[in-house]
């Protein structure tokens, strides 16, 4: 055969070869972007759900609401009131009752997440000082909808430092411990101080959790010596 007919078909030859290997180049680089691509996608898909379940649960948790912070020394309490309705509706009617005192800024009634059902008892602020305070105080023994209600400064009550036994989300426990780090500088600050009026119930709860995590150890602890 002719010499430059080989030189041409390997030349040819070559070329192919050259192309087929850019065109296997291309597509697997083409692949990878796509698979980039879809990654990115995945992830940012995620990123958004992740957000919104976070954002669902803030709607749901009462202590993801702006009214969740506020309590402070001129925050009055309120229990005694009928815990059978909403949120909502407990809030319209506390608001209505506390209304002639001066103006609101704030009505907090937890409510735990799991079931839904108020912890019976609600955190009210005023936007004035002693006076309005005074007035609300007022109101304790008063009737709202047949039911008589305990209000008094929330300092005075448990509540106001932490919740024992509250069915609730992460967002609720991040609360609930920041509530215990308070109520221990407030028994430094005064020299271990026993809370004032604290209701028959909450007592009980109290107890009924002591035993609980009492239970809990001696359970871990037969666990491990066996």
């Amino acid at each position: 055969m002719d010499q430059s007919k080989l030189k041409r078909c390997s030349a040819s030859s070559s070329s192919s070869h050259a192309e087929a290997a850019a065109d296997a180049t291309d597509s697997l680089q083409k692949a990878e972007r796509e698979l980039d691509d879809s990654e990115t996608e995945f992830n940012s898909r995620k990123k958004q759900k992740q957000e919104e379940e976070t954002t669902e649960k803030k709607k749901k948790c009462c202590f993801g609401t702006k009214d969740a912070k506020g309590n402070n020394e001129r925050t009055i309490f309120v229990t005694g009131f009928d815990t059978s309705g909403s949120r909502d509706e407990i809030r319209t009617a506390l608001a209505a009752h506390f209304s002639s005192c001066g103006e609101l800024t704030r009505v907090f009634v937890p409510v735990e997440c799991e079931t839904g059902v108020s912890r019976g008892y609600a955190f009210i602020n005023l936007k004035q000082g002693v006076g309005e305070i005074e007035a609300a105080l007022t109101l304790n023994g008063s009737d709202l909808r047949g039911r008589k209600l305990l209000v008094t400064m929330a300092k005075r009550r448990a509540e106001y430092y932490c919740h024992v036994n509250f069915k609730g989300c992460e967002i609720c426990r991040a609360m609930f411990a920041a509530g215990r780090r308070r109520m221990t500088r407030w028994k430094t600050e005064t020299g271990n101080g026993k809370f004032t009026h604290v209701s028959p119930e909450y007592k009980a709860m109290c107890r009924l959790h002591l035993e609980a995590t009492k239970a809990r150890k001696m359970a871990k602890s037969k666990t491990k010596e066996g």
